[in-house]
């Protein structure tokens, strides 16, 4: 029989009790055995699942929470063989929908049960605070600073809308910085970048035309946007899933990425601020075993 554990956060904006209590409900019904750990403070869910993968006991480890819930379970279990479920509730999800990860609890419960799952290569950030996973995407410059200017109050009122109001003042207050990446240490010139394991942005935006959450590499876009105008238009071709069409923007793939930058330019990955620059980037040593339907041949 397999058993279960659900690593939340009650303190979550998007936090339901009543979403986990039926997850809960469709798993004991199919047979799996249950246990609910909640959090109490950030990184608690490093622990939480560190422990639980080391026990031998759980067959799958489920993140019930957003993507920095996830970032963070799956840095606790990530080299074990217990698999990641994903229950998705935070505001954007944006690897449950790059994942095609069911969001009706019953549905997700069935997946658990099938045990069918994807192995996938997340990344490390690297700053002067330490080292940190990331599973979706990471970025630095402007991308970032919208993260950093989110009001987490309002992110839990609204959702996504939160960055869609601090994207619109961070165009008027954020001043665009130009800085070196050394891309697999090569240097280029940039003024945001974003690094992605998958090809969504911002939930169901398209950001690039493949993922790469099953290579050992990055997608990374630079963008080399001077000016205001010019960086609205930017903007707008993120949200149009034209950005390998825009001018100023590019498209890379590497395995590592380097801002030696000590001017502070903002960081974030997975929708959490994680402070500023200098960063280095690059792939995880081991893989993620994350529950999946399996890709129809």
């Amino acid at each position: 029989m397999k058993h279960v554990i659900i690593i939340t956060n009650p303190t979550a904006g998007h936090h339901s009790r009543s979403r986990i209590s039926r997850f809960i409900r469709h798993l004991q019904r199919a047979g799996l055995r249950t246990t609910i750990a909640r959090t109490h403070y950030p990184g608690h869910a490093i622990l939480l699942a560190r422990n639980a993968a080391e026990s031998g006991i759980y067959s799958h480890i489920v993140a019930a929470g957003g993507d920095g819930t996830i970032a963070e379970v799956s840095a606790g279990m990530i080299g074990t063989s217990a698999i990641l479920g994903i229950l998705p509730l935070g505001s954007a999800n944006v690897l449950a929908q790059e994942l095609r990860i069911p969001f009706k609890e019953f549905r997700n419960a069935a997946l658990i049960h099938s045990g069918h799952f994807t192995t996938i290569w997340p990344g490390y950030l690297h700053t002067n605070a330490g080292s940190q996973l990331f599973v979706q995407m990471a970025s630095i410059g402007f991308d970032a600073h919208i993260v950093h200017s989110t009001s987490t109050r309002l992110k839990s009122w609204v959702g996504r809308a939160a960055y869609a109001a601090s994207t619109l003042s961070s165009l008027f207050r954020y001043e665009l910085t130009e800085f070196t990446a050394l891309i697999d240490d090569i240097p280029y010139q940039a003024t945001t970048i974003i690094v992605s394991k998958g090809s969504l942005y911002a939930g169901k935006y398209k950001l690039t035309h493949h993922s790469a959450h099953q290579q050992k590499a990055f997608s990374v876009i630079l963008f080399q946007t001077s000016g205001r105008l010019a960086l609205a238009r930017t903007i707008l071709s993120l949200f149009l899933g034209r950005i390998g069409k825009q001018k100023g923007a590019r498209t890379l793939t590497a395995a590592t990425v380097e801002v030696p930058s000590h001017a502070a330019i903002p960081i974030q990955s997975d929708g959490d601020r994680k402070g500023f620059s200098p960063v280095h980037l690059d792939i995880a040593a081991c893989p993620l075993r994350v529950a999946t339907d399996p890709v129809p041949s």
